[in-house]
């Protein structure tokens, strides 16, 4: 019977795990959404015409998906390493990886509207 109750404590722990890093990988793929229009009006800003712009765009998407490749690693990484720790350990970690992509979000939709 004992055993039955850790089995199951470790998989709402795996399910957990998983939910939060599937829900930072969707952050991270929002903070795409939002930071390609931020970098288009910078490259505006700084003077760019119609035939730099598609050059920007796609090099920034290219730079993106790296970025979004490493993050998922990374925080894969980061989020199993706290997770062995403890729960709270993994949970603050959630919450600062979070806070910081709801950051960059909110500049990402800010800067078109300042720059622009």
């Amino acid at each position: 019977m004992r055993n039955v109750k850790l089995v199951g404590n470790a998989a709402s722990q795996v399910i957990l795990f998983y939910l939060l890093w599937f829900t930072s990988c969707g952050l991270f793929i929002l903070n795409i959404v939002t930071t390609l229009p931020a970098m288009r009006a910078i490259a505006i800003a700084f003077g760019a015409d119609q035939w730099t712009l598609p050059a920007v765009h796609r090099f920034s998407l290219l730079g993106l998906a790296v970025a979004a490749v490493i993050f998922f690693f990374w925080s894969e990484a980061g989020y199993r390493r706290a997770s062995k720790v403890s729960l709270g350990r993994f949970l603050r970690a959630f919450a600062w990886v979070t806070g910081c992509q709801l950051a960059v979000i909110a500049i990402a939709i800010l800067i078109p509207r300042m720059v622009l």
